[in-house]
């Protein structure tokens, strides 16, 4: 009898549903592994829900203070972890900030007006006006950044192929429009450097107007609440007209551009 009920204890299960035979001791490991892996996969999504937010907060911080007056310890104060902790996920504030300038960003858009529109005067308005946007929506000054990156040009690598597409983007539209006769005959990468001089420097008055310090204020200069697609309508208005072989309407330029974005599925700038 004893020899029968030891038997019992120890008889295989069967699963109907597999057509398979299961020990006792099988089952118990399965369910315990099932349990370790959901608990690995919370864990996982838990770190990565850390990584992104340490991201947010200092592209926050980085908005209102600016990069260099960012500390690591403030990112780790503002999360709510150590100091240590950030480097766990960071080897360094450059590391964070490559985080914050994801090279992948935006790209899609650029393509877009490269590729799918044949107007080349919308096609710069577009470029003129993308760029200004997409700088005012970084969280720092963009010339503060340039310097930063050229310093350790190889932890932005991503960001410096993107830069160089986007140069020769502004390149590529000012030729085929001077061999259509769209544009006026120019020195090219001369133009572009002018263009970007001048995108960059009105960007840079947004940041400082964002953080309290633009010295034009104290010219009597009135600041204006301009959003950043507003900002790049000027910078277009200011350097399109100058390079038109045929003038041109600003206001339709801005519309036809609209009304391609819109088409495209595009944000406005």
């Amino acid at each position: 009898m004893a020899k029968a009920r030891n038997a019992q204890k120890t008889a295989p299960k069967i699963d109907a549903s597999h057509a398979r035979i299961m020990h006792p001791a099988a089952t118990s490991n399965s369910k315990s592994s099932a349990k370790s892996e959901a608990q690995s996969h919370t864990n996982t999504s838990a770190k990565q829900n850390q990584r992104e937010q340490i991201i947010t907060v200092a592209n926050r911080l980085f908005r209102e203070k600016g990069y260099h007056k960012t500390s690591v310890s403030e990112i780790a104060h503002e999360v709510g972890m150590d100091q240590s902790s950030i480097y766990y996920w960071f080897p360094s504030k450059e590391a964070i900030l490559e985080q914050v300038c994801d090279p992948n960003r935006s790209l899609s858009a650029l393509d877009h007006i490269m590729n799918d529109i044949d107007d080349r005067v919308v096609q710069l308005y577009m470029l003129i006006s993308y760029d200004v946007v997409r700088k005012c929506n970084l969280p720092f000054d963009f010339i503060e950044f340039e310097g930063l990156v050229y310093d350790h040009r190889d932890r932005f690598e991503g960001f410096l192929t993107r830069y160089r597409e986007f140069y020769q983007a502004f390149e590529r539209t000012i030729s085929r429009g001077i061999e259509e006769g769209v544009f006026n005959d120019c020195l090219v990468d001369e133009q572009v450097v002018t263009i970007l001089s001048i995108t960059e420097g009105i960007q840079h008055h947004y940041h400082a107007k964002l953080r309290g310090n633009l010295i034009l204020v104290s010219c009597d200069y009135e600041v204006k609440d301009h959003d950043p697609e507003a900002i790049g309508h000027m910078a277009a208005r200011t350097i399109i007209p100058s390079m038109l072989a045929t003038p041109q309407s600003l206001d339709e330029i801005r519309s036809k551009a609209i009304t391609i974005l819109e088409k495209l599925g595009l944000p406005r700038a």
